[in-house]
């Protein structure tokens, strides 16, 4: 069977995996080794962090097929996609694209993260009835993860779905892409920074190392 033009488009996509993610399934590895109970052998919880990250990219990787699915349904070439901890940067041309169809792949990002995490969710509410008490919390460790990643990509600073929200209107608006493209990408920068001391002040202060990372990490890699 011949595969379709966008389908096979699609599949030609070069993916490139950034450098954090396997600093972030460290931490995750590190944060259910912690925060399970130690009734758990550590052979086990330091398994189900693996799990963890694993799903998690898994969701992620998924998030942005949808993506470039709806990109070249609109005609847009995407020549590779950066897969980061909070989602994929693609490569696309200028020329390719309209402030409108940036719109779109933004708003379309935004569902795909909450559909993920209500999944999270449901599977959750599906096995605590199970009484697999260790799958449960990991499912619902992860809904927890994956709903504040919903909620960070509402942040106005490229290259998050919100800072292409923002670069999509400030294009209409000006119809300078080169410049709206540097003051999203300089928003989300300063928005990472933010990130990063509120998470050593909370290290600092609270000693909650947990929450301290969960904050200064995603900044670190926004900048």
């Amino acid at each position: 069977m011949r595969i379709p033009p966008n389908l096979s488009r699609i599949f030609r996509v070069r993916g490139r995996l950034h450098y954090t993610w396997f600093v972030a399934i460290i931490l995750m590895a590190a944060a259910v080794v912690t925060q399970f109970s130690t009734v758990y052998p550590l052979w086990q919880r330091i398994t189900l962090g693996i799990a963890a990250g694993l799903l998690f990219f898994v969701a992620i990787t998924i998030r942005e097929f949808v993506l470039s699915v709806v990109a070249t349904s609109k005609g847009i070439t995407v020549k590779s996609v950066t897969l980061f901890v909070f989602g994929g940067v693609p490569q696309i041309a200028k020329e390719a694209t309209l402030p409108a169809l940036e719109l779109l792949l933004a708003v379309v990002g935004m569902l795909s993260n909450l559909i993920i995490a209500v999944i999270f969710y449901g599977l959750y509410i599906v096995l605590a009835r199970t009484g697999n008490i260790v799958i449960d919390v990991l499912i619902q460790w992860l809904a927890f993860i994956y709903f504040m990643l919903t909620l960070f990509h509402f942040i106005p600073g490229f290259p998050l779905d919100g800072g292409r929200l923002l670069r999509a209107f400030l294009w209409m608006a000006t119809g300078d892409y080169e410049r709206v493209t540097r003051i999203a990408s300089w928003t989300g920068w300063g928005i990472g920074l933010l990130f990063t001391i509120g998470g050593i002040l909370v290290l600092i202060i609270t000693q909650q190392w947990f929450v301290g990372i969960l904050l200064a990490f995603p900044g670190l890699v926004l900048q």
